[in-house]
């Protein structure tokens, strides 16, 4: 499930793979009579600006969301820049949530099925309180949509970027997203085996920076 002696957001590891049958290929449109609209799956969310949450810096925007900062930020644009933030912070709400709301995050944050329920599992056996030291958080620093399905039941699939350390090693993890009345996270089970993969260069991915 991880790299050995790497464990960026405490290997904390999501699946691009477990929507292999129903997401769509890499580049989609919609249709509307007989125009076609090609889905813009490269453009970074508008309006960027970062936050902190538990000593990680998480990117939200304007127009992409979350706009509900309810107990659980939530309130995605179904978009792909809308499945984008969701991976990326989802990520940081998995690994970093403390004790108090982990259950509620993560009942907010990801997709009914057997990889929540294994999570939630394991979850249950660990501690999560304080923030992470400074020298230790990783930096969200891009991202690529490598799949997304819209339609009535909107799937996508996202590799987002962390850098981790100094020097800085940095790592794609593959994140799977359903839309449920919002982008959620689906979790992928132990079997998968689903990891992240070293990376040398940004080629053919968007960085992630403030507007």
């Amino acid at each position: 499930m991880r790299i050995p002696g790497r464990r960026p957001l405490v290997g904390v590891a999501l699946a691009g793979a477990v929507l292999l049958a129903a997401v769509g290929c890499a580049a989609d449109t919609e249709s509307g009579g007989t125009d076609e609209v090609k889905i813009d799956l490269t453009s970074a969310p508008m309006d960027l600006s970062w936050e902190s949450f538990n000593g990680v810096r998480i990117p939200r925007s304007l127009t992409d969301g979350p706009k509900d900062y309810d107990a659980v930020p939530s309130g995605y644009s179904n978009t792909p820049q809308g499945a984008v933030l969701a991976a990326v912070r989802g990520q940081a709400y998995l690994a970093l949530t403390p004790d108090q709301q982990w259950g509620r995050m993560v009942s907010v944050v990801t997709a009914p099925g057997p990889g929540r329920d294994e999570f939630a599992a394991n979850r249950a056996l660990v501690s999560v309180t304080g923030s992470v030291p400074a020298d230790r958080a990783p930096k969200f620093v891009a991202f690529r949509v490598t799949s997304y399905q819209a339609g009535d039941a909107p799937t996508a699939a996202v590799d987002v970027v962390q850098e981790v350390g100094s020097p800085a090693e940095r790592f794609a993890y593959p994140v799977a997203l359903q839309w449920i009345g919002d982008w959620r996270l689906v979790l992928p089970t132990s079997a998968e085996n689903v990891d992240a993969r070293p990376l040398d260069n940004l080629d053919g991915y968007t960085r992630l920076e403030e507007s």
